[in-house]
């Protein structure tokens, strides 16, 4: 099945900008026409033209307390008039330490530190390089390939590509990535492991087990870390593991001595409704990384978050961890940061996540009505939908892919509501998915308005897929 070219749409209204290398100065993602965003404000986006958008991805699951609030542009303003930038390598700042000491109130416990960078890709890419030098400065000094999972992404860095990573994104860099060994995917709906689809959900132990698989493959004396999303993002549309896995992926790297790096990039700051996903199974990883929801989408930021006895190794070693960027601890978006935390705890935002979140999980079984859909999952206000050509084998759409998803998005928009189309969940390649993941400020009544739209996007893949 695929779905035929639209004749019978007026999009008119949509304001676009061609963006053509002689017609703009940018050098953008890609040289392609795109809507022109020029205003935000809460759940929602508008275009040039004053076209509004429902933005079901928050941004890129970034903006989780919603656009245009006031508290966070003053913090802004009054940290850029006071002081924009300071030199970590030859003061600390205040705002910063500010940031952190409140972030070691969000984090689980155990956690009490936060080495700030810029972005999730420097966060993960942070904590393999933190994960090696612990390692070498307690003994270990071989210790250093990192074991990765099947349909993950950790980031654009060649450090974090390498330690497994979306495959379209992958392939153009190969020749330059060591190859470093993946364990499966923690996937229910097509798990080959754990015998099928319940006993996956339920406990995950099966897929879980073939990590120990892989670093004694490697040699444990050479495994320094293993790297997962607790619930997986743009890769694998919100797929949540059983109940033990994580259980179990502790105890195999607890016997190996390798540190387990729980990526949040996304799922951490609140979007599953816990402060990070990983708090779902009661379970601590060594070190948890975060960015995205951590400045809201009002400044770039990450962090790399060690758990006590991995910081420990650094406070005690003469010049600290052998790493760092121009912009990490930047006092700017040290403030930005730290008033996004405070407005999350004055408006309790992460119990909205997991209320409304509930709330919209329920109603995404309404999506099953369509022959389509295969699987619908996730926890909080991230959420995501599997499709199908044949729900009964799980086949993909035969028609499925770049094009699929492309034409997918262009429906969206013209039904004006954002989402995150991605594929290769079967095999790396074939597969189509789509990511939904709103402000975790949104009310019931505006979760219904963004399942209006996206039923009327479904609606109309589901009349020209037939």
């Amino acid at each position: 099945m695929t779905i035929r070219e639209r004749d019978d749409v007026d999009e008119s209204e949509v304001a676009k900008r061609e963006l053509t290398l002689e017609g703009t100065k940018l050098f953008p993602r890609a040289f392609t026409e795109m809507p022109e965003i020029v205003r935000g404000d809460g759940a929602y986006v508008y275009d040039s033209n004053g076209n509004e958008y429902f933005d079901a991805i928050a941004g890129n699951q970034c903006s989780n307390i919603g656009h245009g609030v006031s508290e966070i542009a003053e913090a802004a303003r009054e940290q850029i008039s006071r002081l924009e930038y300071t030199s970590s390598v030859l003061f600390v700042n205040d705002r910063s330490q500010e940031f952190a000491e409140k972030m070691a109130r969000f984090l689980p416990d155990g956690f009490e530190h936060t080495w700030m960078v810029s972005g999730g890709s420097e966060a993960n890419e942070s904590a393999i390089k933190m994960a090696r030098e612990y390692h070498r400065e307690t003994g270990n000094p071989e210790k250093h390939v990192v074991v990765g999972r099947q349909l993950s992404y950790h980031g654009n860095t060649l450090g974090t590509l390498q330690s497994a990573g979306m495959p379209a994104r992958r392939e153009p860099f190969v020749p330059m990535l060591k190859g470093w060994p993946t364990a499966p995917a923690a996937y229910p709906y097509r798990c080959r492991y754990c015998g099928d689809e319940d006993e996956c959900a339920e406990r995950g132990a099966e897929c879980a087990k073939r990590l120990e698989e892989r670093i004694r493959d490697v040699g444990p004396e050479y495994v320094s870390a293993f790297i997962a999303e607790p619930i997986v993002g743009a890769a694998n549309a919100a797929a949540v593991p059983g109940d033990d896995y994580f259980r179990i992926v502790r105890e195999i790297c607890d016997e190996y001595d390798v540190l387990w790096i729980a990526d949040e990039v996304m799922s951490g700051m609140g979007r599953t409704g816990e402060s990070f996903a990983v708090e779902h199974w009661d379970v601590a990883p060594d070190i948890i990384t975060s960015a995205k929801g951590m400045g809201a989408g009002y400044t770039p930021i990450g962090g790399t978050m060690p758990r006590e006895h991995v910081a420990k190794v650094f406070a005690e070693k003469e010049d600290g961890f052998s790493h760092g960027h121009t912009y990490s601890f930047n006092p700017t978006s040290s403030a930005i940061a730290s008033a996004v935390l405070d407005y999350m705890a004055e408006h309790d935002v992460v119990e909205n996540a997991r209320r409304v979140g509930e709330y919209t999980r329920d109603r995404f079984e309404e999506f099953y009505e369509y022959e389509f859909v295969g699987d619908v999952r996730g926890k909080g206000l991230m959420l995501g939908v599997e499709f199908v050509g044949d729900r009964e084998t799980k086949e993909p759409l035969e028609g499925g892919g770049p094009e699929f998803r492309q034409q997918l998005l262009e429906i969206a928009l013209s039904n004006r509501v954002t989402v995150y189309p991605g594929g290769g969940s079967v095999d790396g390649t074939r597969g189509d998915h789509v990511l939904v993941t709103p402000p975790l400020t949104i009310t019931e009544t505006q979760a219904d308005e963004m399942m209006n739209r996206l039923h009327a996007t479904f609606e109309e893949v589901d009349s020209r897929l037939r």
